[in-house]
């Protein structure tokens, strides 16, 4: 089976990978979370990273890693970027994007970068909603299952993984 790495390319197609953040790759699941991270200076800044972010941030060297997160504030956004710059600084500026919370992530990234979102564009994320809305615009959507986005209501039908290194198997297998 292929790596991740060697599987950006496949058949001549690009695959890109747009990742959220909170609770996806960072560590969100801390008392308060949603109310600390629309308040609290450095709150997002300080959160940890999950398991395998390192194979993300390798990845990333790549160029087909992206950033599409949600946040509620200015500030926020100044937080996540720091968090980016110690965790995944292999992503290059032009592939992150940070939008505010409710906003459609699809839509999003199809204007910022004048493309067409395809089942070769995947989205990591924990929220259902985003997933859906990606699928809506011809992306592959990956729930990502964690304590606190455990899919128990089973509104997520789609690709799930539980540890971000299962990214590698479930991309070289579509």
């Amino acid at each position: 089976m292929r790596n991740l790495v060697e599987n950006v390319m496949l058949n001549g197609k690009e695959r890109k990978i747009f990742l959220d953040l909170d609770g996806t790759c960072a560590k969100f699941n801390v008392k308060n979370a949603l109310k600390r991270f629309d308040n609290e200076i450095g709150f997002f800044a300080n959160l940890g990273a999950y398991v395998g972010i390192d194979f993300i941030n390798e990845l990333a060297k790549r160029g087909n890693v992206y950033i599409i997160s949600a946040s509620p504030n200015k500030q926020a956004d100044s937080d996540k970027m720091i968090w980016i710059d110690k965790y995944l600084n292999n992503i290059p500026v032009e592939n992150i994007t940070l939008c505010r919370v409710g906003e459609n992530k699809a839509e999003i990234i199809q204007n910022k970068y004048d493309m067409k979102i395809n089942e070769d564009c995947f989205l990591l994320d924990d929220y259902t909603k985003n997933l859906t809305e990606w699928e809506n615009y011809g992306g592959t959507g990956i729930k990502r299952l964690t304590q606190c986005a455990d899919n128990s209501r089973g509104l997520w039908k789609g690709l799930m993984l539980k540890n971000l290194k299962e990214l590698e198997e479930i991309v070289a297998l579509m």
